[in-house]
């Protein structure tokens, strides 16, 4: 009985130090804060043979993951930049290609329709006095006297001919 003791107690022994090698090789010595304000040296560990010994300091480190190129530095003006360059486009496609119209209803806003009607529903409104941009004319409802509707550019929807002013000749659709 007490051999069986002393076995599974060296057994446990053993797992201790294979399982916290570092706690068991520490305690062996002195602790290292006492021990590096003894002599001017840091303390020495030993580590056993079968525990890789740790890495050096001196390895480069790790490369950084780089930087979202939308959100610092050159490549941000660089993007800043071609979205101008696309607005500016955009802005001298709409001037070339369509015929610009000058809302002229008498104090309420012009509602924009979803066809060319007034049975179509209402998707927004232009002010009085605003310009629009008018990409062609159909025949929709009358609005006092007035068959004529255009499309706004981009597909924004349609307003009466009887509330806009166009500036130039508006093609049909």
């Amino acid at each position: 009985m007490i051999r069986r003791s002393l076995r599974s107690g060296l057994v446990a022994a053993f797992a201790v130090v294979a399982v916290f090698p570092v706690a068991a090789v520490a305690s062996a010595g002195p602790a290292p804060q006492q021990a590096h304000a003894l002599n001017s040296t840091p303390p020495q560990i030993s580590v056993p043979a079968w525990q890789p010994a740790p890495a050096p300091s001196t390895l480069p480190a790790k490369p950084k993951a780089p930087k979202c190129h939308h959100t610092k530095g050159r490549a941000a003006r660089h993007h800043r930049q071609v979205r101008h360059i696309r607005h500016i486009r955009h802005i001298r496609h709409i001037i070339r290609n369509h015929t610009w119209g000058h809302v002229v209803t008498h104090r309420l806003p012009l509602n924009v329709r979803s066809g060319p009607g007034t049975g179509y529903r209402v998707v927004g409104s232009r002010a009085v006095g605003s310009d629009v941009a008018v990409t062609c004319k159909v025949r929709g409802s009358n609005v006092r006297g007035n068959h004529r509707w255009y499309r706004l550019a981009h597909h924004r929807g349609w307003v009466s001919a009887r509330y806009v002013h166009n500036l130039g000749t508006v093609r049909w659709c």
